[in-house]
């Protein structure tokens, strides 16, 4: 049932409960634990050269449907525990951004579930979980389709590489459209959820070369994003989810449109800024600009610049860190938590050994605790 005192909405560009309360979500991104990232998890595959999809079709060449599933959920249970959300929630965190990609529930781009009965599908499996703990630990979600069918960039976060295929393809929108509203759906009264986050980083075509690698810097790039946006906000409000939606201007919040003028509401603008100092500031004071002009809450969705968090807390503009944890290639300050894992070689290792490496090694009481970014979280946070 909703608590309606919880559930949060947009009013006059800030985000407030039931109660009337200003509420600044200020947390962390659960990242590599739904989609796989080849440069911050166990597996095989270098950066930028290989992408989840990659990983699930070499698995399923060489294992049955169940074997592939088992391996599958043998690493999500094991990235991501409860005592993680716990964690979260001991260091003053209230959000989760929870990145997801449609083949966490889908076999295709078509948009066939992998269990129509929705119950035991293991994607809404998954998230039902991730909902409970925020829930159980007083934190909100923000649902993050980090992986659109046919791919919604040319890079590798997406799910896909080098494909791009969601702006030109109908059965790709139709299938992203299908599981926006099988979402809404069933959390259309969950308070605990905060957000719909609708795809991530858009465009996020540099350094990509093909027919699909749209400039990012240009009008007719945000265009495009900007009507998947529209037709995607447009099915789950036809739903009767009031939920806040929030969409991403990739790289600049000004990218997104007056969302009067488009008919959407209850929104929540979102840039992701890898900048320094001197950038982070100019972009945060940006977002502030569009809050107040447009009167949509404000947040920046990841990040790892320690510096950010006091220039959003100044600004009252939401935040989540990129992310919580990583393996393989210790980068400053983008984990919190990080360890040399063995990765999986999916191509040669046996089924056992890649299970074996995908099982309690990859929690994170055997990673070391990377403290400069754990204590300004818990310093930032009070």
């Amino acid at each position: 049932m909703v608590n309606k005192n919880r559930l949060l909405k947009v009013v006059n560009g800030k985000l407030v409960n039931g109660l009337g309360e200003e509420v600044i979500l200020r947390g962390v991104n659960l990242g590599g634990w739904l989609v796989q990232e080849s440069w911050m998890c166990p597996v095989s595959g270098d950066d930028r050269k290989w992408a989840n999809l990659d990983t699930l079709t070499v698995l399923e060449k060489r294992f049955n449907t169940d074997e592939v599933q088992e391996l599958i959920d043998t690493y999500q249970d094991h990235w991501i525990t409860e005592a993680d959300i716990k964690n979260i929630a001991e260091m003053g965190c209230n959000a989760l951004r929870v990145p997801f990609w449609y083949r966490n529930f889908m076999k295709d781009v078509n948009g066939t579930w992998i269990d129509e009965n929705l119950d035991e599908n293991p994607g809404f499996k998954r998230l039902d979980w991730i909902i409970q703990m925020a829930e159980t630990y007083d934190m909100y979600v923000i649902l993050d389709l980090h992986g659109c069918p046919g791919g919604q960039s040319m890079d590798h976060c997406c799910g896909t590489l080098v494909q791009n295929l969601l702006y030109t393809e109908d059965i790709c929108q139709e299938a992203m459209k299908k599981l926006w509203i099988a979402i809404a759906n069933r959390y259309r009264d969950n308070s605990t959820v905060a957000a719909y986050d609708i795809m991530n980083e858009p465009q996020n075509n540099g350094g990509y070369e093909g027919a699909n690698s749209y400039d990012p810097w240009k009008q007719e790039s945000w265009e495009m994003s900007n009507q998947i946006y529209d037709s995607m906000i447009k099915a789950i409000r036809e739903t009767g989810d009031e939920h806040i939606i929030t969409v991403e201007g990739i790289w600049r919040v000004s990218n997104l449109p007056d969302p009067n003028k488009m008919g959407w509401t209850n929104m929540m603008y979102q840039t992701h800024l890898y900048d320094d100092d001197a950038g982070f500031k100019q972009w945060v004071d940006d977002m502030a600009d569009v809050m107040a002009k447009y009167e949509v809450a404000g947040y920046i969705g990841e990040f790892q610049n320690l510096n950010g968090i006091k220039m959003c807390n100044e600004k009252n503009i939401s935040w989540t860190t990129w992310s919580y944890k990583g393996t393989n290639n210790d980068v400053g300050t983008f984990f919190w938590y990080f360890a040399n894992a063995d990765r999986a070689d999916v191509e040669n290792d046996s089924f056992e050994t890649i299970k074996a490496k995908w099982s309690e090694g990859i929690e994170t009481e055997n990673f070391i605790e990377k403290t400069v970014v754990t204590d300004c979280i818990k310093s930032s946070t009070k």
